[in-house]
């Protein structure tokens, strides 16, 4: 193999076409996905572990691939009113947000206790079910 002696670099030379609508178009579609993902990411935050993390990641992507233009956001309210609601503090904001998210794990805690007492009764009638037709079962091999 041969090493290259020298790079001939071109130089730049002007767009011939027309830029096309494909671009404003894809951005505008990337953004709406990332709007749509911030607000399902800010709904099911409280559900999932480490679920505000997650939603802050993607709030920071869907606000970097909207560009400058959309306001910062926090849990889908947007922080400006947020800020301009608590007097200006972005730490009582921040300090309310907190404990929206705190009734958030309250009710999914209620609501996993809710499932689980289902799921055990599910269970025992299942069972009992399984049960009496094993028997009624039994009883007509039986028979004959």
């Amino acid at each position: 193999m041969e090493p290259i002696t020298s790079v001939i670099v071109a130089p730049t030379a002007d767009r011939k076409t027309a830029p096309s609508s494909f671009g404003a178009t894809l951005r505008a579609v990337a953004a709406g996905a990332a709007d749509g993902l911030a607000a399902a990411s800010s709904v099911l935050a409280p559900l999932a572990p480490a679920g505000m993390v997650l939603a802050g990641a993607v709030r920071g992507v869907a606000q970097a691939t909207a560009g400058p233009s959309r306001p910062p956001s926090a849990g889908g309210v947007p922080l400006a009113s947020t800020t301009a609601a608590t007097g200006g503090d972005p730490f009582e904001s921040a300090r309310l947000l907190q404990a929206e998210g705190q009734s958030f794990n309250v009710r999914y805690l209620e609501l996993q206790e809710r499932m689980q007492r289902e799921t055990r009764e599910f269970t025992a009638v299942s069972n009992v079910m399984k049960v009496r037709h094993d028997a009624a079962r039994a009883a007509i091999q039986n028979v004959q």
